[in-house]
């Protein structure tokens, strides 16, 4: 039979792992929230009886895996609640989804429990959307020991996740990295449809026309690799269409300078990388750019 759970913290990655384990075969003993309102909503969606949200830790109390989807700055606080004042079985696991934080931060009692992090490499949106793109989601399992990983990789195929494992030493670089691949991603689109904005455009169709670019630049990077998948002026060794960017940015769009500098000499990096710049041209654009960039800053 499998391990009951409780969901602490019903918010949308709460909602939709839950939900995945619940039609799994997990038998849910609790949801748990500061308001009963959003317990109960949390229920209905997730498909088991309503008479289980509640606003009490003390609820999840006899359940074999309690899942604490809280935000990152109280993961710390409610599993020492649970461990001190909740009343946990020593043999009960604790379950976070934080990317940042290592498993070890829920670890406030004596005990051998099994402590987990398990976090989805997905954005979030909605519970809906996240529920839906859980299937083969990568999910990145640490933890404080073999039976914690064991849990981990049971919990990932039960929720259809592909499971990968990371030391706790290398949590914080594993978020940068993830931050930059999805939010950062966000931030660039939103730059270059501000930009078509300032051609004219509406916002409403800047970014669909921006789409299929995109869509076949992430392409490129994923079945090339970055190296060879990297297009543009860069890694052609165009310095006077870079120019004539700089200049254009410097007149209408200033506010951007420092980024589209910062990410133009990430850019001459990943070309040199590639091989496919010669080494004179080259060095010349990575003095440009880093001459630039420092007129920039001290402005």
């Amino acid at each position: 039979m499998k391990q009951s759970f409780a969901l602490i913290g019903p918010g949308r990655v709460g909602c939709a792992i839950s939900k995945r384990l619940y039609q799994a075969g997990y038998p849910i003993t609790a949801v748990v929230s500061r308001q009963k309102q959003r317990a109960i909503e949390a229920c209905t969606y997730i498909g088991c009886s309503t008479k289980l949200a509640s606003i009490q830790y003390t609820c999840a109390e006899t359940t074999q895996i309690i899942l604490l989807a809280v935000p990152d700055d109280s993961i710390e606080s409610v599993a020492h609640v649970l461990q001190t004042k909740g009343k946990t079985q020593k043999q009960t696991a604790l379950v976070h989804f934080s990317g940042l934080h290592s498993a070890d931060i829920m670890s406030h009692d004596k005990s051998t429990r099994p402590l987990l992090s398990l976090h989805p490499l997905l954005p979030f949106p909605d519970s809906q959307t996240a529920f839906n793109n859980l299937k083969q989601c990568p999910c990145a399992l640490e933890g404080n020991g073999e039976e914690a990983l064991i849990l981990g990789k049971q919990l990932t195929t039960a929720i259809g996740g592909a499971p990968f494992t990371l030391n706790q030493n290398t949590k914080v670089l594993y978020h940068a990295a993830a931050c930059i691949a999805s939010n950062y991603l966000v931030t660039l689109a939103a730059s270059a449809r501000d930009l078509l904005v300032k051609c004219g455009m509406k916002p409403g169709q800047a970014t669909p026309l921006l789409q299929p670019l995109m869509q076949a630049s992430l392409n490129n990077a994923i079945n090339l690799g970055p190296e060879q998948g990297l297009s543009g002026p860069i890694v052609r060794g165009d310095i006077g269409t870079v120019m004539q960017h700089l200049q254009a940015l410097k007149d209408d769009a200033p506010e951007l300078l420092q980024s589209y500098l910062s990410m133009g000499q990430l850019t001459a990096d990943v070309s040199e990388k590639s091989g496919r710049l010669n080494q004179e041209m080259l060095f010349k654009i990575q003095q440009f750019l880093s001459t630039e960039a420092e007129k920039t800053f001290k402005d």
